[in-house]
């Protein structure tokens, strides 16, 4: 990413009074939600090799551990994110690419129960509006995050 998140400023330290910023987070399965986003449902588990690695300050990187494993270096990989609240509500944002290569920015709404993290895709239609099922990724509380990781701090 070549801009800096402008999101970061809204960082609550409450945020990780529920996040372990200690652990990576994996990606379990998917499930929807109501259009409020107060009920989950219909939970698929799909164990991905997919994790959120968050960092003081509100930083946070999605990392692929597949194949090779994505490194500890966020200059060598990963997605890079923010986390922050918006209101009473806490958000993602993260950069994602189009199929011709495009970059563009991702909003996620983010639902923390225990050792759980949803993240809340909002797909939103010209025609038909805000989607009445969002699409949640479950993430869940996996192992700790190595000690040579937490020397790389996040610049974004």
């Amino acid at each position: 990413m070549v801009k800096k998140y402008r999101n970061i400023d809204k960082f609550d330290p409450s945020i990780y009074e529920e996040i372990d910023t200690n652990y990576f987070y994996q990606k379990v399965g998917t499930c929807y939600a109501d259009r409020k986003v107060r009920n989950i449902k219909d939970f698929k588990k799909k164990e991905s090799r997919l994790r959120i690695k968050f960092y003081p300050g509100g930083y946070l990187r999605f990392l692929a551990f597949s194949g090779m494993p994505e490194g500890p270096d966020p200059e060598d990989s990963g997605e890079r994110g923010v986390i922050y609240k918006k209101g009473d509500k806490i958000k993602i944002d993260t950069q994602s690419a189009t199929d011709v290569g495009s970059l563009y920015k991702q909003t996620f709404e983010v639902i923390v129960d225990g050792d759980k993290i949803y993240l809340v895709e909002r797909l939103f239609g010209m025609s038909w509006g805000w989607s009445s099922n969002p699409l949640c990724f479950v993430y869940e509380k996996a192992e700790k995050v190595p000690e040579d990781w937490k020397k790389y701090k996040p610049d974004w």
